[in-house]
């Protein structure tokens, strides 16, 4: 289903215990949370809102001279360690997947380095084996969920089978077919109708995922190339473009550096990935845009999914908005600001005037004229 709002998408980041995924949650949303070396040290899930990295919008504000800037932003869930067990309650698992199933994306943190410290929940470092474990507990409770529907979709057919049912139930067959295979729901290939029935039952392997290996300290890099290898056999080929790998620990030990200071270190790594990065990789994996609205007083800088309206955007800004909508006047960002602002960009015939229907683009700039 389409994202259609901002500054609320979710992200829940899972793992098994000592993955990493505390340490990344406090680089990410820049707060702090334990981050020790047992299981189930974060027992209640850790929320943090964190900023999308815009450069479009800076420039924005500056052209502006907005006296207050707000950018579009995602919420980062630090999630429990899920060990085995845990669609059957081992572990608190129940709690911990509830919380998955608030997520709009999940971030599977892999651990892909060795230390005497800290320790492995099962002993051998494979991040492979690790992704398995961790999906094979969220396919195991979908399973459930699917029994479930199915049960009552067979009693009520018995009050007559719909065309509804029909669908609903080879949606449902389709789906357990392939999370027998240990495939997650979002890889079927569904139709429009199918796939919005599918989305309204909140399933924890409906969600699209990426991946962070979390190079802590460095890895051995046959070992590396080995398992990101390995990755690619699990994952759908779509998603080979959504793995990254993150040195943690470096992460953290810049948490707090001036900008200057954390620029200089990661210019000193080959191919580093920072935590920008990862926001960066969040974003493409929703296949959000961005669209902005200012003044003066304020710029703003909005997400919504790629193919939405105009009127859906002007939804995301406020209800009303889209309620009473009438026209958008609509020009690109770049383009406005490059003619000299607004007024300028109108003379020249840059602005123009769209109906409810007009999708919006990557980078527009947005006017929303209502009925008041």
């Amino acid at each position: 289903m389409a994202v259609t709002r901002s500054h609320s998408l979710s992200i829940g980041i899972v793992g098994l215990p000592n993955s990493g995924k505390s340490t990344i949650f406090n680089a990410l949303t820049h707060s702090v949370v334990p981050a020790e070396n047992y299981p189930f040290c974060t027992i209640d899930k850790n929320v943090g809102v964190v900023k999308i990295p815009d450069e479009r919008l800076k420039r924005l504000a500056s052209h502006l001279k907005a006296k207050n800037v707000v950018p579009a932003a995602m919420t980062f869930v630090d999630i429990a360690g899920l060990v085995k067990g845990a669609s059957k309650g081992e572990g608190l698992g129940n709690q911990f997947l509830a919380h998955i199933r608030e997520a709009d994306a999940i971030m599977y943190m892999l651990r892909a380095f060795k230390s005497e410290s800290v320790a492995h929940v099962y002993g051998e470092i494979n991040p492979v084996e690790d992704l398995e474990i961790v999906r094979s507990e969220l396919i195991l409770k979908d399973m459930e969920t699917l029994e479930k529907k199915l049960r009552e979709l067979h009693n009520k057919a018995k009050a007559g089978i719909t065309d509804e049912i029909k669908m609903q139930v080879k949606t449902l067959e389709d789906v357990r077919k392939a999370m027998n295979d240990g495939r997650p729901a979002y890889e079927v290939k569904l139709s429009e109708e199918a796939e919005k029935f599918l989305w309204e039952m909140w399933l924890l392997t409906d969600k699209p995922s990426f991946y962070i290996l979390n190079v802590m300290g460095g890895v051995e890099e046959p070992d590396l190339v080995r398992w990101i290898d390995s990755l690619k056999g699990k994952i759908a080929d779509d998603e080979e473009n959504f793995m990254m790998t993150v040195d943690c620990k470096m992460e953290g030990e810049m948490e707090g550096l001036p900008e200057s200071e954390r620029e200089e270190l990661i210019g000193m790594v080959e191919n580093y990935h920072s935590v920008d990065n990862i926001i960066s990789l969040a974003y493409r994996r929703l296949d959000l845009i961005t669209f902005y609205t200012g003044n003066e007083k304020e710029a703003n800088a909005w997400s919504i999914a790629r193919g939405a309206t105009v009127k859906e955007a002007a939804g995301v800004i406020h209800s009303d908005l889209e309620e009473n909508f009438v026209v958008a006047e609509v020009v690109n960002v770049d383009k406005m600001i490059e003619a000299g602002g607004w007024v300028a960009a109108r003379e020249k015939g840059l602005i123009e005037s769209h109906g409810k229907e007009y999708v919006v683009q990557d980078g527009d700039y947005v006017n929303v004229l209502v009925n008041k």
